[in-house]
């Protein structure tokens, strides 16, 4: 049976930075790095958020997954979480609105 994954992986970037998600952070450098890069990502609006959250399901494929980027990631899924819904309400209202104006979209 083949399994629908993610065609991703952590940039080698973060390696040649010293960081690994897998684990804590090992040094203030790298806790530093770390915080830096998730706080950007999270201040990008939703491809950011999406970002920290694709970062944390690859990590969690490896294994275990650091504090920090757990945190960042439950975060990142509470905002999205709350964009989606809104916009779902949105559509939901738009398109009750039409049906009762217009009638159904479809016959």
């Amino acid at each position: 049976m083949r399994k629908n994954v993610v065609p991703f992986k952590a940039p080698d970037k973060f390696t040649e930075a010293g960081i690994a998600w897998t684990r804590e952070p090992q040094s203030e450098r790298e806790r530093a790095l770390r915080e830096a890069f998730l706080t950007y990502e999270a201040s990008c609006g939703p491809n950011g958020l999406v970002s920290i959250l694709l970062l944390a399901l690859v990590t969690r494929r490896q294994g275990s997954i650091a504090s920090d980027l757990q945190d960042a990631a439950d975060h990142a899924e509470i905002l999205l979480g709350m964009k989606l819904r809104n916009h779902q309400m949105d559509m939901l209202e738009m398109v009750q609105g039409h049906v009762w104006e217009q009638g159904p979209l479809w016959t």
